[in-house]
């Protein structure tokens, strides 16, 4: 990521910082509940302990990072009970997302720019790390949400935090969950390339709803004690 020039505004330095952060909690470089502190921060991207506070109270606002009464501030980390009710959104608006895919499929670039994304995606049959199933898994969603066209269903999605979520319990997904993942990409992908709106919501629904099931067997020590 570039470095905003010297004499940039100040959102334009916040909007760096972010960004920062974001790809570093993507990355797996900051993970739940590691301390964000902002003297490191300051020392590796060179700017202002302004700027880091007003980036840590945007991604505050984002549900990026918690922050902590004279801490400073914290990768968010989700209790049992908030990925529960997390998948209960998403499997309805990510359905939809999907549906919306579907019936836009023959619309502009919508067809060509999906059999990109899963032509790059799809499985191939090996095991690959879990960082890189996070990435793919991250591109194949975002794509279908934006070629569905909803505007506003797309930053609902966004504001779900859903990378937190993933890379939560990342680690602990195991070759045959990764599997079952594969598997229901195909069947969506089909679906959505049919221009099968129903069938895409459907095997959408049914692939959030399998993620939700294996994620609900991992033992207390991967969440966020409830009420902390």
């Amino acid at each position: 990521m570039d470095r905003p020039a010297l004499d940039s505004r100040r959102g334009d330095t916040v909007d760096f910082v972010c960004g920062c952060i974001r790809q570093g909690v993507v990355e797996g470089r900051f993970v739940p509940g590691q301390r964000l502190i902002a003297r490191d921060l300051i020392e590796e991207i060179g700017i202002s302990r302004g700027a880091v506070r007003e980036a840590f109270r945007r991604l505050a606002a984002e549900g990026m990072v918690d922050l902590i009464p004279n801490r400073g501030a914290s990768v968010r980390r989700l209790s049992r009970r908030q990925v529960e009710e997390l998948f209960q959104i998403r499997e309805c608006v990510e359905g939809l997302a999907a549906g919306l895919a579907a019936a836009q499929i023959d619309k502009g670039d919508n067809r060509r720019t999906f059999t990109q994304v899963w032509e790059t995606v799809r499985p191939t049959g090996q095991v690959m790390p879990w960082n890189v199933f996070i990435d793919n898994n991250r591109l194949y969603h975002r794509t279908i949400v934006e070629i569905g066209g909803n505007a506003q269903l797309s930053a609902l999605i966004v504001n779900l935090q859903l990378p937190v979520v993933m890379i939560q319990v990342g680690r602990a997904m195991r070759p045959e969950h990764a599997e079952l993942s594969h598997q229901d990409h195909v069947a969506i992908a089909k679906a959505v390339l049919a221009g099968d709106a129903q069938g895409a919501e459907q095997a959408m629904r049914r692939h959030v709803r399998g993620s939700h099931d294996w994620i609900q067997t991992l033992p207390n020590s991967a969440f966020k004690p409830d009420g902390s």
